[in-house]
């Protein structure tokens, strides 16, 4: 067998799949054979001891390691994220620019398998040669340090699906195996004959028709380069010399699909994160998906709900309707964790409130919405997960018109997910995910019941009735009463004072009656420590009555 031990010593991992745009934001995870074999080439030509090992030596490896499939032991706790630049195009038009990257716990490690790897001592020793000459992985950023092992015990958890590996799944590119590629060669050089042969009027010589094939499949110089006979030296041949050529993906390769265990990310939904629970290494499903919104200029805070409510209608298009988009009281397809409707199509009621937040964060405080949090308790399905991935875009526009007339009228957004996970995994980034004793609001809070009593003794009295109901006085272990809550006549929003009615306060549909259409902002004073997120009252699932901890407090 062998074994590559590889670590990232900056805490990153920067590699863009085969076929996806960098700008697209995702990253390839796991690192593909692919990718690894060619690593192993580069630090023989870059670094290798070519008096010590022979090139043949080098074939004989690469062939040895494309025979099979590999397996992988891939890192709890590493998280899709990104971050953006403007790039100068010319006067007055930069472009946004995603640089994606898996942030990695202090001391990760992917060990990568090759279990049924035939290899003799000789070839071991060029491997560990090899791989100690390996510096980076992906992209140059990609610090790496790695070694390679005759002997590992550990436990994989991602691997081809054929082998019977479950999780979620994602397609990775390995190289085919010396004799694969042969067969693979030679089909392609003789139905690229064919092709000559039918298109001309009078059949071709031997001569010509071998001219011809060069002429298609010719890179640079002369001869079929980017076919080359051996294995290794298909490997080899530079990105460009494909792409010039009009290949797809490169000829020696092909797509298989992995999967991945739900706790360590994933390539086909980002960053999957989950905790272990307990020593028998159960994992909960994740209950949030964080996006960066992106545009110029970025939606208002003020605007929120409109925000949160565009982007529930973008997840629910993802799951389609029933009886088409056209249709005048659709039902959407999303589960009831998504759509917060029963099968019935009634909206759920129940004091839990178990169902999808739509929650838009202003996390560098300057007035503008930066990222939009969904936030489910009862955890995200792979399904829920792959739909919320695909969304990309929300616009404000007209619903009488159609989707590409608004569009092209309305303010329209780009959003890039960041990543699933937990609470916890985004409180540094996000304060909706803090933890503290003092929280303030960010939003309006709108009483979701009668005001029984006028003024702040009526919101004071509505808020303990909804830490009671909603359970959340039980889960942290306090007595709603003892909760204090001040009334604040306004709350800063960038640099500018605002006040409740600067807000957009009402639902656009299917928000039920509303009682209160004034609102309030509150501070609450908690006896002990509330985690995040804590949006209460009227229109919470859509970034009213959203709270964030006060940054004095413990």
């Amino acid at each position: 067998m062998l074994a590559l031990r590889i670590r990232f010593p900056t805490g990153r991992y920067h590699a863009t799949p085969w076929g996806r745009n960098v700008n697209e934001a995702d990253v390839a995870w796991p690192p593909e054979p692919w990718r690894l074999v060619r690593a192993l080439v580069a630090a023989y030509w870059r670094k290798g001891d070519r008096e010590r090992w022979s090139e043949g030596a080098l074939a004989g490896l690469i062939e040895a390691l494309s025979e099979q499939l590999p397996t992988y032991s891939l890192p709890r706790g590493a998280v899709h994220t990104h971050t953006r630049h403007y790039m100068p195009q010319g006067r007055g038009n930069p472009k946004l620019v995603f640089d994606a990257f898996y942030r990695l716990p202090q001391d990760a490690e992917v060990v990568v398998v090759w279990e049924r790897a035939s290899l003799d001592a000789d070839l071991l020793a060029l491997a560990a040669d090899l791989a100690s000459a390996i510096g980076y992985l992906g992209r140059a950023e990609s610090w790496t340090e790695c070694e390679a092992l005759d002997d590992w015990r550990g436990q994989t958890n991602c691997g081809p699906k054929e082998a019977g590996f479950e999780g979620d799944a994602v397609r990775v590119l390995a190289p085919l195996s010396a004799r694969d590629y042969a067969t693979e060669r030679e089909r392609l050089i003789r139905d690229e004959g064919q092709r000559m042969s039918s298109s001309n009027s009078k059949p071709l010589s031997e001569r010509a028709k071998e001219r011809a094939i060069s002429r298609t499949f010719l890179s640079r110089g002369s001869g079929l380069d980017t076919l080359p006979a051996r294995l290794l030296d298909a490997i080899s041949l530079d990105t460009a010399d494909w792409q010039a050529t009009g290949w797809s993906r490169p000829p020696a390769a092909r797509e298989v699909l992995y999967a991945r265990a739900p706790n360590v990310g994933a390539g086909v939904v980002p960053a999957t994160l989950a905790r272990r629970t307990d020593s028998s290494e159960e994992v909960s499903l994740p209950t949030v998906a964080r996006f960066i919104l992106a545009g110029r200029p970025r939606p208002r805070v003020e605007d929120t709900i409109k925000i949160a409510e565009t982007m529930r209608l973008a997840a629910l298009s993802k799951f389609g309707w029933e009886g088409g988009p056209s249709t005048a009281r659709r039902k959407s397809n999303a589960p009831a964790e998504i759509s917060g409707r029963s099968q019935d199509g009634k909206p759920l009621r129940h004091p839990s409130h178990s169902h999808a937040f739509w929650l838009p964060e202003d996390a560098d405080s300057d007035g503008r919405i930066d990222h939009v949090s969904v936030f489910v308790s009862s955890g995200m399905s792979l399904d829920v997960r792959e739909k919320l991935d695909r969304i990309t875009r929300i616009w404000l526009g007209s619903e009488r018109r159609s989707a590409a007339e608004a569009r092209s009228t309305a303010d329209e957004w780009r959003l890039a997910l960041e990543g699933f996970g937990l609470p916890d995994d985004f409180a540094d980034g996000a304060r909706i995910f803090g933890s503290s004793t003092r929280w303030r609001s960010a939003t309006p809070f709108m009483a979701a019941g009668h005001l029984k009593s006028a003024g702040h003794a009526g919101y004071r009295r509505e808020l303990h009735r909804l830490l009671e109901k909603t359970g959340i006085a039980k889960r942290f272990g306090f007595d709603p009463d003892s909760v204090d809550v001040e009334r604040l006549g306004e709350i800063p929003v960038g640099a500018t004072p605002r006040r409740t009615l600067h807000f957009h306060r009402f639902r656009s549909r299917g928000g039920g009656k509303q009682l209160d259409t004034a609102g309030a902002f509150l501070e609450i004073v908690f006896p002990v420590r509330v985690n995040g997120p804590l949006a209460l009252g009227f229109g919470s699932h859509f970034g009213l009555g959203l709270f964030v901890p006060n940054e004095a407090a413990p």
